[in-house]
């Protein structure tokens, strides 16, 4: 049974406003290094006119997994991280996805940014599978609160640059 991650944050901007940082390289770039991941890139940003396409990868340090974890991924763990946002209604909407190379463990979900009446919301619904028998929920539990942690750092990321 996979693991849930069901997060929200609040913006004092408009939807506009923060969809229009995705589509920044420069602000996906600083996020992504903010954030604190080793060998951290993006892979690459790709904006339409109603939609962008981001790909970042990093890698997760080894020292901060459980060490039931780590003993199951040789090195530092790379992460691909995909987003792809599209215009939905008065908001914008994404499919995710995190993917652990080298290791059967994924994130996948959405993503809703929507206007609210003090500025936005963005709400996270996600789940983590890991299909390792007696430690694939261990794992996933992990990956979840990993994750949820560098949504929060994005957030607190992203308010800044929003100046509020």
């Amino acid at each position: 049974m996979p693991t849930k991650l069901n997060l929200s944050q609040h913006y004092d901007a408009a939807a506009s406003e923060v969809f229009a940082l995705f589509g920044d390289h420069d602000f996906i770039e600083e996020r992504l290094h903010d954030a604190g991941g080793l060998d951290a890139t993006v892979v690459s940003l790709d904006s339409t006119d109603d939609g962008v396409k981001i790909v970042t990868r990093q890698s997760i340090p080894a020292s901060v997994l459980p060490a039931m974890v780590a003993a199951m991924i040789p090195g530092d763990p790379a992460t691909e991280r995909i987003e792809d946002w599209h215009a939905d209604g008065a908001g914008y909407s994404a499919q995710f996805s995190v993917v652990i190379k080298g290791a059967p463990a994924s994130l996948k979900g959405t993503m809703t940014l929507v206007p609210d009446t003090a500025g936005s919301t963005l709400t996270v619904a996600g789940e983590a599978a890991v299909p390792i028998p007696m430690f694939g929920p261990k794992i996933e539990a992990v990956v979840v609160e990993q994750v949820g942690k560098l949504f929060k750092s994005e957030e607190e990321f992203t308010k800044t640059r929003l100046g509020g």
